[in-house]
């Protein structure tokens, strides 16, 4: 494995970065070191979150998508 560190300027750059990376298949691990002023809003931080989620893998255990939404709505409706 090789490691490269690399700099952007600014946060914005940063998540457009991070997005790139994680499209590819052979980079197997990314940390991000963004100063604690840039995560200051909430909007930031739950951004950073829903970006650092592999993507197709919240719903990867749906086999049927017709059922798991008819369960879910019984769910609800059952509270």
């Amino acid at each position: 494995m090789t490691t490269i560190k690399v700099t952007v300027d600014g946060p914005k750059n940063a998540r457009l970065l991070t997005k790139l990376l994680r499209t590819m298949t052979f980079v197997k691990k990314i940390e991000e070191d963004i100063p604690t002023s840039q995560q200051s809003n909430q909007f930031a931080t739950l951004k950073n979150i829903l970006n650092s989620i592999e993507p197709g893998s919240i719903f990867r255990k749906v086999s049927n998508p017709v059922e798991w939404q008819k369960s879910v709505r019984d769910e609800w409706e059952t509270r």
